[in-house]
């Protein structure tokens, strides 16, 4: 937002200078991103008087006039209306420059010569030719003559560019800044008469004047869904004139960054860019059935908009109607049918409180972003309208001559409850680390016109106040946002250092939270890097895992106005986003890398999703290059198996099972299940050929993903176990059994069956001769170390034969000569 530095003293006699001043709200939250000096690019541009005036003996319609520009007198032709003896015009002097670049030089005109030229202003500010009717630009009888255009109008100034987060709506209009900024310089605010008679100011906002009288509204309001529009004023302007703009409100309009396009547009951008509630204009003449309805958009409505462009309007777009259909969409633009031109002579000035979220929404689906669309999105004062429109008709009809119509109509549902927070001081204290007693927060607030009482009988007296919000405060909810206030005008350079063990935080003391730092860390260490990845993804992402609706994975919460299909969907796992990081890589000449992210994924419910943590693995290609230590460390199922095992061990999770498991996305023959207490807690293996292909990755890829719930259901209290003085006797055994074994469960079966044992490792497979067909030879390694002797080679040989006899019966096992 751009604020002419002398359009916010007009409501406030600041002592600073502009640098000063942006520094100040800087540092009170309101950021200054930009202040420049902008310049008027013109020279030798002076008021002069009309002395004589004849007509042209060449050319119908042109007068030759003298004109007094106090140290000369110059002959110059001009065809403009108010070109007439005893006018006081400006005009640009011989060799005089106007925007863009334009010299004007004394030049012959059909035998007579023109010294100079009287200009308009739209000559003045921009250096293009006059608008369809627009006349010279004249001066006050008894302006001195000979006065350069810089001290006539406020042609040169400072502009503060603001950067407003959104807890600042207020300040999108140039009297919110001036009433931040007179609370710092602690001067008052001066309002415009028709705001001050309004109370805009006040604690309760715009509240009615006791001379408010509605009259008999010539067109009737109807809101038939107030969820659309709870409040809308029409005030109408009668007798109006066609005109354009006097030269300070254009280029004040320019410094702020609007166009000016004539009287009466002007003053209601004007008075949007001055209160921060949009107004629209219609021409009165032009509205059918003298009513106008706020409703819904119908199926195959179309309006064609000021801009010239016929627009489809989708569905929920909240447009205001006539008779006829649709004249404007509301909160955006208005329609070319009720434009303001100029045969119009009466207007309906517009001020409402349009949903936000339905603007923001039709905004974004038309691709139409209005000044007004950016306000009505980030939250008007709900109690501005009446007194809006009220300033807008009194501008209107002073500077066109038309005349207010006495009253407006309007329709009401708003429901206004004053918001009252209680402001206890032992919090600002916690909260700040400062002591602030009631009357310095009285102060505070009641200098950005917060209403403040003593805190009440039901605290000590002292320890508190009550505050109550303005409307135009949206971002005000709690205690801790009036803190804030407090902290912002207080200044945060000025708060103490304080007793620092209140407000800084303590350890991590959570489990959960423990647990994913425990588990972040462990994975830095191992090499990984964190991904933090769009929760936001396109249906195509999650189809090219080969899920489909049958699976929770394949029928994700959809958004019901996305801003792209490739953003329209929650996600249901963590590895799309990572294979989109492994893809950029691949494509960026990264040879191989591991990632992870921890975050949340997304299920339907009858109500809202259903959130829940997931880990999510990803690796691919050379992680460490070969060097004389040893080969490459390159990626692959089992080192990602190892990952997860560290993991498990790390947490205190053992009881963990890789069980075998079918289907997409993974590779049937290089894929798991992590199973533990009976219960599906993650996946892990190769992504199948068919899914690398759709996403258009050429080199295999290990992913994994791990239940946060489930890990920690499976996470164990430690138990202390002495270590054995006897020395640990190793025993290797091989054993031949059917190809469609698995090694795990061979393992599972020794553990449960051996005694006295503490490890068994498989650590060979042998498929060829002597091993029949069909089979496969399992070399495990068997550890035993019992706590209270050394086993006898008897025991060994007796567990041995107890191991042999149980995979026997259970997988038809036989030892290995």
């Amino acid at each position: 937002m751009r604020v002419p530095w002398t359009w916010l003293n007009e409501y406030t006699d600041l002592r600073w200078d502009p640098q000063e001043a942006a520094h100040r709200l800087t540092m009170a939250g309101i950021n200054v991103e930009g202040l420049s000096y902008e310049k008027l690019e013109i020279s030798s541009v002076v008021s002069a008087k009309v002395l004589d005036v004849k007509p042209h003996p060449r050319k119908p319609g042109q007068q030759i006039g003298i004109l007094d520009a106090g140290t000369e007198k110059l002959q110059i032709v001009s065809g403009a209306p108010g070109f007439k003896k005893g006018n006081i015009a400006l005009v640009v002097r011989p060799g005089g420059t106007l925007p863009g670049g334009v010299r004007i030089e004394p030049r012959e005109l059909d035998g007579v010569v023109s010294q100079g030229m009287a200009v308009c202003a739209n000559e003045l500010l921009t250096g293009q030719p006059p608008r369809p009717h627009e006349d010279i630009i004249l001066l006050p009888p008894g302006t001195a003559l000979g006065i350069p255009a810089q001290e006539l109008f406020e042609l040169d100034d400072w502009v503060m560019e603001l950067e407003l987060t959104v807890n600042y709506s207020h300040c999108l209009g140039i009297l919110g800044v001036a009433m931040e900024a007179s609370a710092l310089a602690k001067t008052p605010l001066v309002l415009p008469e028709v705001l001050e008679k309004w109370n805009w100011a006040g604690a309760y906002g715009s509240l009615e004047p006791e001379s408010h009288n509605d009259g008999e509204p010539e067109i009737q309001i109807n809101l038939p869904d107030p969820e659309l529009c709870p409040r809308y004023v029409g005030k109408l302007v009668e007798d109006v004139r066609f005109a354009y703009s006097p030269v300070n409100i254009e280029r004040r309009l320019y410094l702020a960054g609007q166009r000016p396009l004539n009287l009466i547009v002007d003053a209601t951008n004007y008075v949007m860019l001055e209160t921060g509630q949009p107004l629209h204009a219609f021409d009165a003449g032009k509205i059918s059935g003298k009513a106008i309805a706020v409703r819904s958009s119908r199926p195959g409505e179309v309006l064609v908009t000021l801009d010239g462009e016929e627009r489809e309007l989708p569905e929920r777009t909240i447009v205001i109607a006539d008779a006829s259909g649709p004249v404007a969409v509301a909160g955006i633009m208005g329609g070319k049918a009720t434009e303001i031109t100029g045969a119009t002579r009466k207007v309906l000035v517009e001020s409402a409180y349009f949903e936000p979220l339905l603007v923001r929404l039709a905004s974004q689906k038309l691709k139409l972003r209005t000044e007004a669309a950016l306000r009505f999105e980030k939250g008007v004062d709900p109690t501005a309208q009446a007194a809006a429109a009220e300033r807008a008709a009194a501008l209107i009809a002073g500077l066109s001559g038309g005349m207010p119509v006495s009253g407006y109509a309007e329709t009401n549902h708003l429901q206004i409850e004053p918001k009252r927070i209680m402001l206890h001081m032992k919090t600002v204290e916690r909260v700040l680390g400062t002591k602030f007693s009631p009357e310095t927060c009285r102060e505070i607030l009641e200098a950005i016109n917060f209403q403040v009482e003593e805190g009440g009988t039901t605290v000590p007296e002292g320890t508190s106040i009550l505050v109550t919000v303005p409307p135009r405060r949206v971002d005000i909810q709690a205690e801790v946002d009036l803190i804030e206030e407090v902290a912002r005008h207080y200044g945060y350079g000025n708060l103490g250092i304080g007793d620092l063990s209140r407000v800084v935080p303590g350890g991590i003391t959570d489990p959960h939270k423990l647990c994913v730092e425990k588990i972040r860390d462990l994975l830095v260490s191992l090499g990984g890097m964190e991904c933090v990845t769009n929760s936001l993804v396109g249906p195509g992402d999650l189809a090219c895992l080969g899920w489909n609706s049958g699976d929770p994975r394949g029928n994700p919460v959809r958004l019901r106005n996305p801003l792209s299909s490739q953003e329209s969907v929650l996600r249901t796992s963590l590895i799309p986003g990572l294979m989109k990081v492994a893809s950029a890589n691949m494509r960026s000449g990264i040879p191989g890398m591991f990632i992870w992210e921890i975050g949340r994924v997304f299920f339907p419910s009858a109500e809202l999703p259903i959130e829940a943590g997931q880990i999510g693995f990803a690796s691919y290609g050379v992680l460490k290059p070969e060097t004389w230590l040893g080969g490459p460390d390159e990626s692959g199922f089992y080192r990602m198996k190892g990952v997860i095992s560290s993991l498990m061990d790390l947490l205190g999770a053992f009881n963990i099972e890789y069980l075998p498991r079918a289907g997409m996305p993974f590779h049937p023959g290089r894929s798991a299940r992590i199973v533990a207490n009976m219960s599906t807690i993650g996946e892990i293996g190769e992504l199948h050929p068919v899914c690398l292909k759709h996403l258009d990755i050429p080199l295999p890829v290990t992913a994994s993903w791990l239940s946060l719930d489930g890990l920690m259901s499976a996470v164990k209290p430690r138990d202390y176990k002495a270590v054995s003085r006897f020395m640990p006797v190793e025993r290797d055994l091989a054993v031949i059994v059917p190809e469609g074994v698995p090694g795990g469960d061979v393992i599972d079966s020794i553990r449960k069956t051996g005694k006295h044992l503490v490890s068994v490792i498989l650590f060979d497979i042998w498929r060829k001769p002597p091993v029949p067909p069909d089979h496969k030879s399992l070399a495990i390694r068997l550890v035993y170390q019992p706590q209270d002797r050394t086993l006898t080679e008897e025991e060994l040989a007796e567990d041995r034969q107890r191991i042999m006899k149980r995979l026997k019966e259970d997988y038809d096992a036989v030892l290995r000569a």
